[in-house]
């Protein structure tokens, strides 16, 4: 019996261990998803509908940003200038959240035409965070914002 008890505890042990170290491989063998996009680019235009005011267009603006799960950091309606907080996202189902994140930067134009999106990504890596831009979130957004207040 007591040959057991012991075997019992040293596969306890082992599934304990295994378990860590397979979480532990995960984080650091972790790749940023395929819609990351190193380095800058990323913006995109929308042509604004003639006519559209733009306090409007500006809170339509801020409630399809609310809609993706974008929370505002900066908003100055004054300048037509909008930038969300840092959003972790989860990539895969192994993925650790803590390791990619997005934010929304909106900019109208001076002339109240066209509106800039673009949304910045980046990727934690060798203790230290990669910038870009993500693809997926920034067509997703525009898609989204160009049915509302595009032209």
């Amino acid at each position: 019996m007591a040959r057991k008890g012991n075997w019992l505890g040293i596969l306890a042990i082992v599934l304990v261990f295994g378990i860590t170290v397979m979480g532990c491989g995960t984080l650091f063998g972790a790749k940023p998803p395929t819609t990351f996009q190193r380095g800058s680019g990323g913006d995109t235009t929308i042509l604004l509908r003639p006519g559209l005011d733009f306090n409007l267009a500006f809170r339509e603006v801020a409630f399809i940003l609310n809609r993706h799960g974008f929370d505002n950091e900066v908003i100055q309606p004054e300048v037509g200038f909008i930038r969300t907080r840092w959003r972790n996202i989860v990539i895969g189902r192994d993925a650790n959240a803590e390791l990619y994140r997005v934010r929304a930067v909106l900019n109208f134009n001076p002339a109240r035409t066209q509106l800039i999106v673009k949304v910045e990504g980046e990727w934690y890596e060798d203790g230290r965070w990669i910038q870009g831009w993500d693809t997926r979130q920034t067509e997703d957004l525009r898609n989204d914002l160009n049915m509302v207040i595009g032209n």
